[in-house]
């Protein structure tokens, strides 16, 4: 016998919902208005935004540099390719270069770094006058508008000045670095308007500087540069240069020896110029021996020094520039177009939830009803 079962309409509770293709059509019909209403509002924020943002120019500075200094065989350009890659193909402590290129841009990310730029002068054409970078910053968050608000606030409703903090106590007393807010603040700044990549297959680095004025964003670049060569150079060459001036020391005091040993010679020679006697020619065989000693002495420090200065310029890197540092003619930054449709974007999202959530808490309150 066979049963014939008959479809039963599916029975939904309060807690269930079946949405339709027809239900979301109508839902964003209905919501058109408050969409509507949102994303222009928002699209009009974000162009406001985006106006008032300054201009930003980015200076580039394109340099291959060198992977390993002083290594010219097969084995070094190996190991010079792997730096690049980042692989370390020298076990530790067997000579192997610590601060590869792909190391190059955490230099550029580093306190220090930040802090020596900040002391360096740049020219303003808009000012027509040379300032550090520490006060182009401050002169720069002067001219935005913000800066000119919070200018116009300050001179409305005064407030006392608080005594700023001395900055290095810390580091007299604990040898550790104390910054102010401002310098923090002013470290950041230059931290992100530096960057600075190296392209593995080929070792060419590129620098980048973005500033708010061309000329500034070309000297940032070209002093990032000159800091970067200065601070790989005297790591590299570190201990060369130790050695060569531990063995100047040592030529200086050999040569002092020397002479003195030579002079007493001479002078012992002087005394007794007639004088036959054994005693006598023990001395002189005595002195003659110290001096020969002294100038054996002398001279092999001599050579040695020679030796740790050629060894200086040997460890020295090559830093060959490819596009030197110019002053760029186009401003990179903002993206006002993608600012306002970004901003208008979100207030169409911003406006659908919104009225979602009116709805579902309408609908809520009328079944309780």
């Amino acid at each position: 016998m066979s049963v014939i079962e008959r479809q039963k309409p599916k029975v939904t509770t309060e807690d269930e919902f079946e949405i339709r293709l027809s239900d979301i059509i109508q839902f964003l019909k209905d919501s058109r208005r408050t969409v509507l209403i949102w994303t222009v509002g928002m699209f009009l924020i974000g162009m406001v935004y985006a106006l008032v943002q300054p201009d930003r120019f980015t200076a580039s500075i394109r340099v291959m540099p060198e992977a390993q200094g002083g290594n010219t065989s097969g084995v070094g350009n190996l190991q010079s390719l792997a730096g690049l890659a980042g692989i370390n193909l020298n076990p530790a402590g067997a000579g192997a270069d610590a601060i590869r290129p792909d190391l190059y841009p955490d230099v550029l990310a580093s306190i220090p770094f930040a802090m020596h730029m900040l002391k360096q002068p740049v020219y303003v054409p808009e000012t027509s006058r040379t300032m550090t970078l520490q006060q182009y910053f401050s002169w720069q968050g002067q001219q935005t508008v913000m800066g000119k608000i919070n200018a116009a606030i300050s001179g409305i409703f005064p407030s006392e000045p608080t005594p700023a903090p001395k900055a290095g106590i810390q580091q007299n007393r604990t040898s550790v670095l104390a910054m102010t807010p401002e310098q923090e603040g002013l470290t950041s700044a230059v931290i992100g308007s530096v960057s600075t990549n190296v392209d593995k297959k080929n070792g060419i680095m590129t620098i980048s500087a973005t500033m708010g004025d061309p000329v500034v964003a070309g000297t940032v670049a070209r002093l990032t540069q000159e800091y970067l060569t200065k601070y790989v150079t005297e790591y590299r060459t570190g201990k060369a240069r130790n050695q060569v001036r531990f063995l100047e020391q040592q030529v200086r005091n050999a040569r002092r020896r020397y002479q003195n040993a030579e002079y007493a010679l001479a002078a012992y020679r002087d005394r007794n110029r007639s004088n036959y006697l054994n005693t006598a020619k023990i001395e002189e065989q005595r002195l003659q021996a110290d001096y020969l000693l002294a100038q054996s002495v002398y001279n092999d420090l001599s050579k040695q020094l020679e030796q740790a200065r050629i060894k200086v310029q040997e460890e020295a890197p090559v830093f060959q520039t490819l596009d030197p540092p110019r002053v760029p003619l186009h401003k990179s930054g903002p993206k006002r177009t993608i600012i306002s449709i970004g901003f208008a974007i979100f207030g169409a999202v911003l406006g659908l939830s919104i009225y979602f959530v009116r709805r579902f808490i309408f609908t809520k309150s009328n079944r309780i009803a």
